[in-house]
């Protein structure tokens, strides 16, 4: 099944919804073959009885399978579409279609790493609208810009948009891609290509963004690993190894401040981009094995906790979670990385255990 919409911003589309979601389509014959995901806003659609005579080619193209899914994303975590990923071990990642974006971690003694919001947003099997409300869990993916550091939407549109499944997928690995698009470029006017991969080893989750300048202009960009991690009670939890190390303190306009405690403890808000960290820290819980949080490629690390007056405010955030969560982040911020035409960059995250 698929409605048809008029889109008032662009008369020269249509704008089609099946089960996967809502499509720019181009208004002429087989305009579908060169669909793409829509991401404006739909109070600016209308519904159309029929598409002025022209055949955009739905009825001997449309891949909408009964049961809702696709491309390879069969399976649902909290009605968030995707696909599981397990080794001999016993532990298992879960990857959502929308934003390539893990959002759980299962060790092998059964613990959840990731946090995931009960009350999150999100591209559901019920709704599958394009741009969907970002999902608050495991590890989101901030491109092309990080925060609201820059002109766009705060964490860059990638992470509310479906990527594909590339081939090769095992049972504990996966690659996810998403390319430029007519829409994407009214948001951000560049051709890039992005890819995600994960990977699960014998107590590792391996996380790598990778983005490829796909223009014949030069374009520059900061992202990040937006990892949520589970604890279950931030005020007993110490992050360690960036004493030292100075950071920008969000909550205080930026202010650059020199670490001093050997651990970080959470009490209270703090949000802070540490610069030039060292690439291993630890997060150390009491009754949990020791967490390692290794990243490459990335040169800061962003350590966020709303706190319980921010976390109130939050919509998609039950007001007690802030004790049941902390970011910790890869990420490149304070420098943007540049990217020639045909060059690409890749950062990854990587959290361990001992097995």
């Amino acid at each position: 099944m698929f409605t048809i919409y008029e889109y008032t911003n662009q008369p020269r589309y249509w704008i089609v919804r099946d089960d996967q979601g809502y499509w720019l389509v181009p208004a002429r014959d087989n305009g579908w073959q060169e669909r793409s995901p829509f991401v404006g806003h739909t109070t600016s659609l209308r519904e159309v009885t029929d598409a002025g005579g022209i055949d955009l080619g739905i009825a001997s193209t449309a891949i909408a399978s009964s049961d809702g899914f696709s491309g390879g994303f069969s399976e649902t975590l909290q009605q968030l579409p995707g696909l599981s990923l397990s080794n001999p071990l016993g532990e298992s990642a879960f990857v959502t279609r929308q934003g390539a974006q893990v959002v759980s971690w299962k060790t092998a003694e059964g613990k959840e790493r990731m946090y995931l919001s009960s009350m999150t947003g999100g591209m559901t099997v019920t709704n599958p609208a394009v741009p969907a409300a970002a999902i608050r869990a495991g590890i989101p993916v901030c491109f092309p810009q990080f925060s609201d550091r820059g002109p766009i939407v705060k964490h860059g549109f990638v992470r509310s948009m479906p990527w594909s499944l590339s081939d090769g997928r095992t049972e504990s690995a996966a690659t996810l891609f998403i390319d430029d698009d007519a829409m994407t470029r009214g948001i951000w006017p560049h051709a890039f290509h992005a890819e995600v991969n994960v990977t699960l080893e014998a107590g590792r989750l391996i996380v790598s963004l990778t983005a490829v300048n796909r223009g014949d202009q030069p374009w520059q960009f900061t992202a990040a690993l937006h990892t949520y991690l589970h604890v279950d009670d931030v005020r007993q939890v110490g992050l360690e190894g960036l004493q030292y190390v100075r950071y920008q303190d969000a909550t205080a306009n930026c202010v650059v401040v020199e670490q001093q405690d050997p651990a970080i403890r959470i009490t209270a808000e703090l949000d802070r981009v540490y610069m030039s960290p060292p690439k291993k820290l630890t997060l150390v819980e009491h009754g949990k094995p020791s967490l390692q949080i290794e990243q490459e490629g990335f040169e800061d690390t962003v350590v966020w906790n709303p706190g319980p007056e921010k976390a109130a405010a939050l919509t998609d955030f039950p007001d007690e979670d802030w004790l049941h969560m902390l970011c910790v982040e890869a990420a490149c911020v304070i420098e943007p990385v540049k990217l020639q035409p045909g060059e690409s960059w890749t950062g990854r995250q990587i959290l361990s255990v001992p097995v």
